[in-house]
């Protein structure tokens, strides 16, 4: 029998724009791909529901990191996490010391 017999879609608009930080982030070249997926975790416990993250690159190993959490509750420094687990530095601005038209 199935744990969870109603299966959650992830918001769309949200994959898309952890995909699209991640990619802006790290400056991500044609051909690399960045998989964003929710899934249910049946592991001993972790939550119900974990986002996994994957960077496919054709001239390297893909990466892959789980957050255990939803698509929707990622935020800026969970993907900094990400970055890390990756082997990238990446930092998220400063709002206080950012020039005028940075992103924030």
């Amino acid at each position: 029998m199935l744990i969870n017999t109603s299966p959650r879609s992830p918001n769309r608009e949200r994959v898309r724009y952890i995909k699209e930080a991640l990619r802006a982030a790290l400056s991500l070249p044609d051909g690399t791909t960045v998989a964003v997926t929710e899934l249910a975790c049946l592991e001993e416990g972790c939550p119900p529901i974990e986002t996994v993250v994957a960077l496919l690159r054709p001239d390297a190993p893909p990466l892959q990191h789980k957050l255990h959490k939803t698509t929707d509750e990622v935020d800026a420094e969970d993907l900094v996490q990400v970055c890390k687990a990756w082997g990238f530095d990446v930092r998220i601005p400063d709002p206080l010391t950012s020039a005028p038209g940075e992103p924030r």
